[in-house]
């Protein structure tokens, strides 16, 4: 190894990974693990002990892009509560249709106006949804969405590609296995599953057109993340899904938990010019409360007549009065718009710093979720990101691997960001 490569990568803790760490820390996350696994519910939410002292592991309350941790500091906010926030904490609109919900109630023993009327305003935006049905998570949108292709298609063998969830219809498979996939022994998913579920990597259209070649007629349904947020673009993959899927009369998925609502009103759907015949959502639909949608054409959803999807809190009120005050907003204000400017402006003036200080440091992906590259050689790339984001912590500033951009980050929030970019630039100049 060069010295240049050994120095940078001795910045990173050598258990740096979240996996392994141990019960350490302040009380406060010793106590929460004591009781919580992780310490938390949700792995994307587990702390980065290896920022020490700088890192937020519980946080009080947050307004706007911003949260105020247990210690009394205030982060601007990139991680967006992984996704859900797309139009800001608290956002007086949304909180004002769940309070006036909340007087009315919670549950009912019959099912809500809202439910039809919240599916109302998705079929008129999206295209391809003709009817919808709600789930509390994108996890179980999505293993409802494979249910039904399955029970529609009379077929077994599932594609995915992407990330999906946990159930044990993801959790299995052959083919490639993305860095964040837990490890497949020993993780209590019987191997006989394995036969059923393929998996490609994103743009990867010879591993496609290969598995559909080889399995076509055995194929229910391929469920994809229709655009992968660290590239610029992805139209002639989801075209190929979409061609591949109707020569074999299998259904298309789109997987947009996390891409609903950030590549647009309508989704990738008008990103790309492709209609899925099933489509997922969840995270943003509701700015944070707890609602996933599962959505198609007439035709497919009509599977729900012999396959039992129900729950009791599906038709939860205060997560739909959520989403509707949420869509209205979306149709009706330039979200869009504003969110794709703010990440611009965000990934010119990343650029712009890594250029003064002479590093080879770039932002890449898509406006809406910008993310940030320091070196094409994955250690250095790793360890002068610890040192980045150790920095910009420093700063008030809460970074996330994809820079999750919402309606509430604002010019001075950007530029206060730029300027903590500046000085986490200059730091990691001098690691050189």
């Amino acid at each position: 190894m060069d010295k240049k490569k050994s120095k940078i990568k001795s910045a990173l803790p050598k258990d740096s990974n979240p996996l392994f760490i141990q019960d350490r820390g302040p009380a406060q996350l010793i106590r929460a693990k004591h009781v919580v696994p992780w310490g938390t519910q949700t792995n994307g939410k587990r702390p980065d002990e290896s920022m020490g002292a700088l890192a937020p592991y519980f946080v009080e309350r947050a307004e706007g892009c911003r949260f105020l941790d247990t210690e009394g500091r205030w982060f601007i906010d990139y991680r967006s509560a992984l996704g859900p926030i797309i139009l800001g904490y608290n956002h007086p609109e949304v909180q004002k249709a769940v309070r006036e919900q909340l007087d009315k109630g919670v549950v009912f023993s019959l099912a809500s106006p809202l439910e039809y009327e919240v599916a109302e305003h998705l079929t008129r935006l999206i295209p391809g949804i003709e009817q919808a049905r709600f789930l509390k998570s994108g996890n179980e949108a999505n293993q409802a969405s494979i249910r039904m292709a399955r029970a529609y298609t009379g077929r077994d063998v599932i594609v995915t590609c992407g990330y999906h969830g946990h159930g044990d219809w993801f959790s299995c498979g052959t083919g490639h296995k993305e860095e964040w996939a837990w490890p497949r022994e020993g993780n209590g998913v019987p191997a006989a599953l394995d036969a059923l579920v393929h998996n490609v990597a994103y743009s990867d259209q010879e591993g496609l057109a290969e598995v559909f070649k080889k399995r076509g007629d055995e194929i229910a349904a391929l469920i994809m993340v229709p655009h992968d947020w660290g590239r610029s673009d992805g139209k002639s993959f989801v075209e190929q899904a979409r061609a591949l899927t109707t020569k074999h009369s299998s259904l298309l998925v789109f997987d947009q938990i996390l891409t609903g609502f950030r590549l647009g009103l309508a989704g990738a759907q008008e990103y790309f010019g492709v209609i899925p015949d099933l489509s997922t959502y969840g995270k943003a639909v509701a700015n944070g409360y707890p609602l996933a949608v599962f959505g198609g054409r007439r035709e497919y959803m009509s599977a729900l007549d012999q396959v039992m999807i129900t729950t009791t809190h599906a038709g939860e009120t205060l997560s739909l009065a959520a989403a509707k005050a949420t869509l209205r907003v979306m149709e009706s204000e330039p979200v869009f718009d504003h969110i794709r400017q703010m990440g611009s402006r965000l990934m010119e003036g990343f650029n712009a710093l890594a250029n003064q200080v002479g590093l080879s440091a770039e932002s890449t992906g898509l406006p809406q979720a910008p993310a940030f590259s320091f070196s094409d050689d994955p250690d250095i790339d790793q360890a002068q990101r610890h040192i980045f984001f150790k920095e910009l912590l420093r700063q008030g500033v809460f970074p996330s691997r994809m820079f999750l951009m919402s309606y509430s980050h604002k010019e001075d929030d950007v530029r206060e960001t730029l300027a903590a970019m500046e000085k986490a630039f200059k730091v990691l100049a001098r690691e050189q």
